[in-house]
């Protein structure tokens, strides 16, 4: 789209894209869209301005991860998405950057060796 930039034209974060239906909206009600909004996400993701795309498993729906400078341009690319145009959905985004290096924040004392997944483990039954 003219105007919007690709995702290497400047710093790039992180920002996770999911929606929800509006009220009165089905399956039933997007499904003349859905052959443009797919392949709508899919140029996006050949482009490397969308990362990854799911489906929701709790409700009808996507998450899609961008990588894009800010917040306002995944919004201007959302809003571009059919099913968007027709109003049927409802968006909401969440800007992610790079945390702190862990390390940095603990004290020497603090046990970091291997193994690093030391969550409990149900019983095994018998």
């Amino acid at each position: 789209m003219p105007g919007m930039l690709q995702a290497s034209e400047q710093t790039a974060m992180r920002i996770i894209a999911f929606d929800r239906f509006k009220p009165g909206v089905t399956m039933k009600t997007i499904e003349p869209y859905l052959p443009e909004e797919v392949s709508n996400v899919w140029r996006l993701w050949k482009a490397g301005i969308v990362r990854e795309n799911y489906a929701r498993a709790d409700e009808p729906g996507v998450v899609i991860v961008f990588e894009l400078p800010s917040v306002e341009e995944a919004r201007r690319y959302i809003d571009d998405f059919p099913l968007s145009k027709a109003g049927l959905l409802e968006w909401t985004l969440v800007p992610l950057q790079a945390p702190l290096p862990i390390e940095t924040l603990m004290a020497p004392t603090v046990d970091v060796a291997e193994p690093y997944d030391r969550t409990a483990r149900p019983a095994a039954r018998r």
